[in-house]
């Protein structure tokens, strides 16, 4: 009796005991269709092409004997053509699990090394290259595994030893006094603001005063006039 199995879109089926073989593999590696699988005389397993993720903590040396703790992920995968599934099958097919450990423990070797050749200012201003420099590293060992990294990037970058505070206190101590200097600037605009603002207030105030006082002054001789104006009709009259 023949049976018929179809792995999936993020597998691969590895048939062994077959007379078809694919390239130098000892077995038959199908994706993307179906096939029949002889029991007894034929063996079905499936290797996982789904992507991985491999978390890296590292005590590592810099170049100026500076010790700091790098914390990265890599995101890798079994790579789709058929070499990269045939040696990832030789290598893991029964302990599929261990990768993530594996992939990790070569990529913090390289780390170690490629950490160790830098300056932590290096390191700090230039994470990319230090994530590529890693990747270049490590290309033909996780070819020889089968594998294929998506993405390697350093999260952080911890420093025990104070270093890296140390090396931005300057900075930190550059921008708190341009801070300071632009509030007092914007205080003695502000002050320069405020006496304009009161010394034109004064001067409208001055201003009205003496409005007000010449008016006033209008306004009484008006009724001085008009006081004097009755008796002096009935002089005239008299």
């Amino acid at each position: 009796m023949l049976f018929w199995h179809v792995p999936a879109p993020n597998e691969a089926l590895l048939i062994s005991g077959s007379k078809r073989r694919t390239g130098d593999a000892q077995f038959r590696i199908v994706t993307g269709h179906g096939c029949w699988v002889m029991p007894v005389k034929q063996k079905a397993s499936v290797l996982a092409l789904s992507l991985r993720e491999a978390e890296i903590s590292e005590d590592c040396v810099t170049q100026q004997g500076i010790r700091i703790g790098v914390r990265a992920v890599a995101v890798f995968k079994v790579g789709d053509d058929q070499t990269s599934i045939a040696n990832a099958a030789r290598r893991f097919l029964d302990e599929q699990a261990t990768m993530e450990e594996l992939v990790g423990r070569i990529f913090a070797g390289h780390l170690r090394s490629i950490v160790g050749g830098l300056t932590v200012e290096q390191i700090i201003r230039e994470r990319d290259r230090v994530a590529q420099e890693v990747k270049d590293g490590s290309h033909s060992e996780m070819e020889k595994l089968g594998i294929v990294v998506d993405a390697l990037q350093i999260q952080e970058i911890a420093d025990t030893s104070g270093y890296i505070t140390n090396l931005a206190a300057p900075h930190a101590a550059a921008v708190a006094s341009a801070a300071r200097i632009a509030q007092a600037k914007a205080d003695q605009e502000a002050a320069e603001r405020e006496q304009q603002a009161a010394a034109l207030k004064a001067e409208y105030e001055r201003d009205t005063a003496i409005k007000r006082a010449g008016f006033l002054a209008e306004t009484e001789q008006y009724q001085a006039r008009a006081a004097q104006a009755g008796p002096l009709s009935q002089a005239r009259a008299s």
